[in-house]
Formats: C-alpha cells, sequence, structure tokens
C-alpha cells in the first residue's frame, strides 16, 4: 500500500495503534524533516523495545556513550530500560520511522502464546542494535501509516496486524543476516577520501561518476544506495561539516569559509548550514572570530 502524497510530507505524524486493537504498539511515528530539528535529550521508554527505520538521510543515537552514526537504510534498535539520545546532534534532515514494541497478556500481534514469547526473545536477543534492512521495510511501514491515517473498514485491524508481524519478524531476519553494518567498499573509500580532499571544488555528479569510473546513471543509483542519500546532498553536508570544525575554531569569517568551500555566496552557504544543522553559521562562531 502506498503511502499518499498528502501524508508523505508531513512533517511528524505519531500513531498510537492501541486505538486500533494493538495494545502491543503503543506508538508508530514518522517525520520527514526538511531541515535539522532539535536534539533528541537522552530518555528511556521503560519496558518498550523501539526500532527505527532510517529510510534516508543521516542520524547518530548514542546508547551507554556509544555512539551509531545512521545512514539512509539502516535499522537502530533501543532495548527495554535503556537510555538512549542523538549524542548532542541535531535530529538530521530525512525520513525516519520509530515503533514502539511492549509485550502485553495477549502477545504480540497474530501470534499464540509460545510464538509470542519465542519473537519477544528473538527481539531482545539481538546481538546488534544497528544493522542494514531491507528494501521490504518501508513499504511494511508505509502500509501501517496508511492504514492509520485512512478511513476504517471491516478488516484494518487484521491488515495492521499482519504488517506489523511482517515486519517484526523481518527487523529479526536482517538482523540475524546483516550483523553490525558493514564498513564501505574500496570504490566507496576512495571516493569519500577524494571529496573530503576536494572540498574547495564544486564536485559535481558527472565528475564524481568519472572519479568513482562509472556512469552518471549507475554511479548515482548506486551512491544512494550505499549511503542513502544522493550524492550532492552528500557533498553539502561533508561542506557543513568542515564548514562547523573552521567556524568553531573561528580564525576565519563567515564569509571566508563560505568562499573556501565553494558555495556561491555567503547567504546561500548560512541557508544550508542551518538546514543541516539547525543553527546559523554565527551561532557556531569561535571566540577568536565572534
Amino acid at each position: 500500500m502506498e503511502l499518499p502524497r498528502a501524508l508523505r510530507f508531513r512533517r511528524r505524524l505519531e500513531m498510537k495503534l492501541v486505538d486500533f486493537g494493538l495494545p502491543e504498539i503503543p506508538l508508530l511515528g514518522r517525520y520527514h524533516h526538511t531541515r535539522a530539528e532539535r536534539e533528541l535529550p537522552e530518555h528511556t521508554h521503560g519496558d518498550i523495545l523501539e526500532i527505527c527505520f532510517l529510510v534516508k538521510g543521516r542520524q547518530t543515537y548514542r546508547v551507554g556513550g556509544r555512539e551509531y552514526q545512521l545512514r539512509g537504510g539502516d535499522v537502530f534498535v533501543a532495548f527495554p530500560h535503556e537510555r538512549h539520545s542523538s549524542a548532542g546532534n541535531p535530529q538530521e534532515k530525512g525520513v525516519l520511522y520509530w515503533m514502539m514494541v511492549r509485550r502485553t497478556r495477549r502477545g504480540l500481534p497474530g501470534l499464540s502464546g509460545g510464538q509470542s514469547r519465542t519473537l519477544w526473545r528473538e527481539l531482545c536477543g539481538m546481538k546488534s542494535r544497528h544493522f542494514r534492512g531491507s528494501w521490504r521495510m518501508r513499504p511494511q511501514l508505509d502500509a501501517m501509516t496508511a492504514l492509520a491515517q485512512g478511513p476504517a473498514f471491516p478488516l484494518r485491524q487484521a491488515r495492521l496486524e499482519s504488517e506489523v508481524l511482517a515486519f517484526l519478524l523481518e527487523v529479526v531476519r536482517c538482523s540475524a543476516v546483516a550483523g553490525p553494518r558493514a564498513a564501505p567498499a574500496r570504490r566507496m573509500e576512495t571516493l569519500v577520501r577524494y571529496i573530503e580532499a576536494n572540498l574547495d571544488e564544486a564536485l559535481n555528479v558527472p565528475h564524481l561518476a568519472e572519479v568513482a569510473g562509472l556512469s552518471v546513471p549507475r554511479f548515482k543509483a548506486w551512491f544512494k544506495e550505499e549511503n542513502g542519500m544522493p550524492p550532492a546532498e552528500y557533498v553539502l553536508r561533508a561542506k557543513v561539516n568542515a564548514a562547523r570544525q573552521q567556524l568553531m575554531i573561528g580564525k576565519r569569517s563567515v564569509t571566508e569559509i563560505a568562499f573556501a568551500l565553494n558555495f556561491s555566496s555567503s547567504q546561500y552557504f548560512a541557508t544550508v548550514f542551518k538546514r543541516f544543522t539547525g543553527k546559523t553559521p554565527r551561532e557556531m562562531l569561535g571566540p577568536a572570530a565572534a
């Protein structure tokens, strides 16, 4: 079931599936951020397990002093009673789903008591909390959202239960198959090093495709699959990260940094910077340049 356009671009959706007869799923949420939002403070959900699926963009989470860098297509799990946050980073530009799962006396949706206990053990016993998801997950989450936000019909609860169960089983399967997110392949490592070494250049897509040794269409598809975002957005993010470091050092003005990183104007630089960090460049200036 495709997510209607009216829902696809909503900034934030929160759906209490308990209202649809699924008390095991107290919340299903989705955000579509076109710019960075405020950071996620440290918190816990008690006996609830939280599963996040990043459709596109980047996001950072911290649990137990360790940081996890998510890119599009990744799954992140916060187990019951764990305190977690975005490690002081903003909730970034992108699309992310999160599902909260609680074990109830009824058991997990669509399962007998024994099956429910087995699936709950599998979910809470996953050896990795950060791993690559699959192409099935987004349609499953889109379908749940469309069902919860759409008109009522006699079998809506059954459809929701089916999609929830399929998603939870897919999470367990991906965790077992994929393990921790693999390091980038050598071609990507070489390209990333090239980008970081040439942030003062325009770095357009045809040029990057040539560096990677791929045609433009193949390069764009490969890059998005590996990084969860188009190459042009990746380049902008890299430039913003470099700018943030230079601003904090405080030895150069905002305008000097903007032109050094090949932005067409300081105004455009400021717009891009705020989109990805939630702050203006001047708010990041170190004392030497303030």
